[in-house]
């Protein structure tokens, strides 16, 4: 069994839990807060998605032994999506092994919004990367349709940015 580890706002939990359950149907998707961290420390989780900030999410109220299990889940994580508008901090992300692909609106990002309607969000691959199945992902545009337009197009990014990387690309979010 798979596990992705996802650090996001409360906000939106259960919408990205819903998203990747419904597109992931045989990976199990845990939503890692300041109230759970310690119960997940000898999982490894295959891929790890930071869609915000600790500011935001809350982890900044950590304890340092909690930070640690944060570390050391991003560090055994096979790949880490990470929204590279936000400020996050760089020492969670050092001496990681896994593949770090990021996204969001910053130019030098792996995967970027080419352009953003309130129904849709054009994506560009900017580089090629290779996803968990092996295959390389090639620099491409493909539509993401929104069916939500409440749901920030940064979370929207995040979901397909995740979702590619288990070959899904094809998008309904």
């Amino acid at each position: 069994m798979s596990f992705i580890g996802v650090i996001c706002d409360s906000k939106n939990e259960n919408y990205i839990k819903q998203i990747l359950r419904e597109n992931l149907k045989n990976k199990t998707v845990i939503i890692l807060k300041e109230d759970n961290v310690e119960n997940f420390k000898n999982i490894k989780f295959e891929t790890v998605v930071i869609m915000s900030n600790e500011k935001t999410t809350n982890l900044n109220q950590l304890k340092l032994s909690e930070k640690n299990v944060i570390k050391k889940i991003v560090d055994s994580a096979k790949y880490l999506v990470v929204n590279a508008d936000e400020e996050i901090n760089l020492n969670l992300l050092q001496e990681t092994n896994g593949k770090v692909i990021t996204y969001g609106f910053n130019s030098k990002s792996t995967v970027t919004a080419s352009s953003v309607k309130e129904d849709g969000v054009l994506l560009c691959v900017q580089r090629n990367i290779e996803n968990l199945e092996g295959k390389n992902i090639e620099l491409q545009e493909f539509n993401i349709n929104k069916i939500n337009t409440k749901i920030p197009t940064n979370i929207v990014m995040g979901l397909a940015t995740a979702l590619l990387m288990y070959g899904i690309e094809e998008l309904n979010i």
